[in-house]
């Protein structure tokens, strides 16, 4: 009798650890994917928000993306994007409000309200 190889219930059970395992892994990586978008987003609210604190110095007013870029206070401000909806952060500004936020249908990834100090 031969005794090489593996028995068709070996191969079953393997079939259904490999399954088990991979039906755990992947929500957890579905996750982390998610926290690393988050915090892309809020590394960019930050940068846009240190930009706007160069340019509030120099002007006494707040600017949009692209006047940020044209005074040389974040030269890729207009090609910055929300790394999970792929479009531009909406800015708003008004003489009391200021708000950045990340463009994502999904729940927000970060947003900037009320001036520089709140960031």
């Amino acid at each position: 009798m031969n005794t090489k190889g593996f028995t068709l219930i070996e191969l079953m059970i393997v079939v259904v650890i490999i399954g088990i395992l991979s039906s755990i892994a992947i929500p957890k990586f579905a996750s982390v994917k998610d926290q690393a978008n988050q915090a892309a987003c809020r590394s960019n609210l930050r940068s846009i928000a240190g930009a706007e604190m160069i340019y509030y110095a120099r002007y006494s007013t707040f600017a949009d993306l692209h006047g940020l870029q044209s005074s040389h206070a974040l030269m890729n401000a207009t090609l910055i994007e929300c790394p999970s909806a792929n479009a531009v952060y909406d800015v708003v500004f008004t003489p009391v409000v200021y708000t950045i936020t990340c463009p994502n249908p999904a729940p927000c990834h970060g947003s900037m309200t009320d001036g520089i100090a709140s960031w």
